[in-house]
């Protein structure tokens, strides 16, 4: 057997503690048969003294509990702000990136169109080479023919001279 103030000291808690929790229930009515008083002290038996310990312990493990609560709390909204900052600086640089692709989409799309610009020059420049390669062609055809008819013009002109010759030569022969 024990008394108040022995056990209060084990718990760790006051002797007025002790009786505070004794008068409540589930104590105050699973105690009667377990406390004897000698002399104005109090004694409680091993029973009782469960009880009454298994009482504090709760108390106790209820506030480590509410303790460790609040301290994985605290934990919880250190890491939600440190990963709400994170998620912020990940949204800047996301909406950098989008900046990035939107001027790089731009600058394609004037590339594409000064690539069409040329494109339509080249074929443009092809179609003014075929041209005067035509009309050169044209000319050198128109060359020909003229150096070919002054080349027949001048033998047909000798074959004439030649013919006259060879009847006025014969002539003078003959005379």
């Amino acid at each position: 057997m024990k008394t108040i103030r022995t056990l209060a000291g084990e718990i760790g808690v006051t002797k007025q503690a002790v009786f505070q929790r004794m008068k409540k229930e589930p104590l105050a009515s699973g105690l009667n048969s377990l406390i004897t008083k000698i002399g104005g002290t109090v004694y409680v038996c091993s029973e009782g003294e469960n009880l009454i310990k298994s009482q504090f312990y709760k108390t106790q493990k209820s506030f480590e509990v509410t303790q460790m609560d609040d301290d994985l709390a605290d934990t919880m909204r250190e890491s939600l702000k440190t990963l709400q900052g994170q998620l912020t600086k990940r949204d800047r640089q996301l909406d950098l990136l989008n900046l990035h692709i939107s001027i790089k989409s731009r600058q394609i799309e004037n590339l594409n169109k000064r690539i069409e610009d040329l494109s339509y020059a080249v074929a443009l420049a092809q179609e003014q080479t075929k041209a005067a390669q035509a009309l050169h062609a044209e000319d050198i055809r128109r060359e020909t023919l003229k150096i070919m008819l002054q080349g027949q013009k001048a033998f047909v002109e000798t074959e004439k001279e030649s013919f006259w010759r060879r009847l006025f030569s014969r002539k003078e022969m003959q005379a």
